[in-house]
């Protein structure tokens, strides 16, 4: 199973210029586009699953319904502790499948429509996460962050690619969410597997070297 972490930041490695940031936000600031979202999409077609904050959907207004080239809409990942209530958009598509993970097992009050909760044990975030995604099947998983929970899996080796939207935009932000949130025990090193462009974007695929 391959996890590549997609994002999007600024010039200055911010993903968002404040942690409550909507999408609305985000574009009019400059971190996405049309051509940004075309190619989130095409990500999005080939993928089994996305993993992601419970606050980074969130803020986002929801997960993106999208099937994929398998016939099938990606499973959802949310890692939350607390849930969500039941009549928040974050339970929308209900025809996109969607799991809770979280440090302690959530009533049914907090868990909307999702079809199953991982509960993990101290500091096994990362792994047990993966490993219920292998358990299910899921060959290419999406990481969507954001700054906390990349950290999780960087430290912990969880990620195998990196997709970067580079934007071309300056936060210059003490608020500005990184796009790991400090800090690493390690550095992490990459090689490059390919460039794009689109208009002022920057669309980079790195691989991570173990």
């Amino acid at each position: 199973m391959q996890v590549i972490n997609m994002m999007a930041a600024s010039l200055d490695g911010r993903i968002a210029s404040h942690p409550n940031e909507s999408d609305a936000d985000r574009k009019r600031l400059g971190f996405t586009n049309e051509a940004d979202h075309q190619h989130m999409l095409r990500w999005l077609r080939q993928c089994d699953a996305v993993i992601v904050g419970g606050h980074s959907v969130n803020v986002s207004g929801g997960v993106m319904e999208v099937l994929n080239e398998k016939g099938t809409h990606p499973t959802w990942v949310m890692l939350s502790n607390h849930g969500f209530a039941s009549d928040q958009s974050i339970w929308n598509h209900p025809q996109t499948p969607k799991w809770l993970v979280s440090s302690t097992a959530l009533s049914a009050d907090l868990c909307g429509t999702a079809e199953r909760q991982v509960v993990y044990a101290e500091g096994q975030l990362v792994k047990e996460t993966i490993a219920a995604c292998k358990s299910a099947g899921f060959q290419k998983v999406l990481l969507f962050g954001g700054g906390q929970v990349n950290r999780a899996f960087y430290a912990a080796s969880g990620v195998d690619e990196l997709v970067l939207t580079v934007c071309p935009v300056l936060v210059g932000k003490a608020a500005g969410v990184p796009l790991v949130a400090p800090e690493l025990p390690d550095s992490v090193k990459f090689k490059l597997h390919h460039v794009e462009g689109a208009g002022d974007l920057v669309f980079i695929h790195y691989l991570v070297q173990r």
